[in-house]
């Protein structure tokens, strides 16, 4: 198993956790066990990913679009947020990580927002080590966007790129998207913040999405040449 920091490890790495119900139902499961594994092996692979030298790691747990999904198995993965609440705290804890969920929060159950914020609570004491890291839940970038415009023309005052990009509830440039599951799209993931990353794609479902697969996809990251529009 790899450890070691990578040269030039992406400060910033989102991850599209793409494939748990297809994962299952290759399987002949339910879907909701594919989506479980997926809670499972977020906390895995955002613990590699601190290892490996990342500082901010944000992963698309559950879109605005998905909320349209069906009740039994909406329920299903709203639920493993009570039911891996304490596993979610320790891991980030023994790694002194910071949590902080972006999101129409206001679209959760009351119970679901309660434990969102109280993970949040019991973790901020880490804000100042420069490690967090970002659940996307009900969250979708184009009604993100349109609410940081909305923010601007409040006030009635013209904004630069860089003050739309503070106005946004995940203020950060994104280094490297990571999609797994064998789609090659973003989805309505954080397409302001990822103007300029560099997009890797995995054909493995987010199940199977191992350790030793970040280490390869941080590899990859680490031999791209970024030009940002640039001749280098």
């Amino acid at each position: 198993m790899h450890t070691d920091k990578i040269i030039a490890a992406p400060e910033t790495v989102g991850i599209i956790m793409d494939g748990n119900g297809r994962w299952a139902q290759a399987r002949s499961l339910p879907r909701k066990e594919g989506h479980t594994k997926g809670m499972i092996n977020l906390i895995e692979i955002a613990s590699a990913a601190f290892r490996l030298g990342a500082k901010n790691v944000v992963c698309y747990s559950l879109s605005t679009e998905n909320l349209n999904r069906e009740k039994d198995e909406l329920e299903h993965i709203l639920s493993l947020v009570l039911r891996y609440f304490d596993a979610f705290v320790d891991a980030f804890r023994s790694r002194k990580v910071c949590a902080k969920f972006v999101g129409r929060l206001d679209l959760l159950p009351e119970e679901i927002r309660y434990s969102l914020l109280r993970t949040e609570s019991l973790l901020a004491e880490f804000a100042g080590t420069g490690r967090t890291i970002y659940i996307a839940i009900a969250y979708g970038s184009r009604a993100e966007i349109v609410d940081a415009v909305n923010k601007a023309i409040s006030r009635g005052e013209p904004v630069t790129e860089q003050e739309l990009l503070a106005e946004l509830s995940f203020p950060l440039e994104l280094d490297l998207i990571i999609r797994t599951g064998g789609e090659r799209r973003l989805s309505n993931f954080f397409l302001y913040q990822g103007a300029y990353a560099e997009l890797y794609f995995s054909d493995r479902y987010f199940p199977d999405f191992s350790k030793e697969d970040l280490h390869e996809a941080f590899e990859w990251y680490a031999s791209r040449q970024r030009r940002r529009g640039l001749v280098l």
